[in-house]
């Protein structure tokens, strides 16, 4: 998954929560931060990931040449 459709997970959990407000008290997170995670100005953090059931996974690979 990609941050892109971490935010269009985020979009269907505010939808099915009636609005981005009742999500961010369901998570307890600030509505704020929630509206700059949609609008691209944040990256979701791990409240925004855990409350989604998502964890943060960073992977290295070596460059073929």
């Amino acid at each position: 998954m990609n941050v892109d459709q971490v935010r269009e997970a985020l979009r269907r959990a505010c939808k099915k929560a009636g609005s981005q407000k009742a999500w961010a008290e369901q998570a307890q997170v600030t509505g704020a931060y929630v509206n700059d995670v949609l609008k691209g100005k944040r990256d979701p953090g791990d409240a925004i990931l855990k409350a989604l059931g998502l964890e943060r996974v960073v992977v290295y690979r070596k460059v073929r040449k």
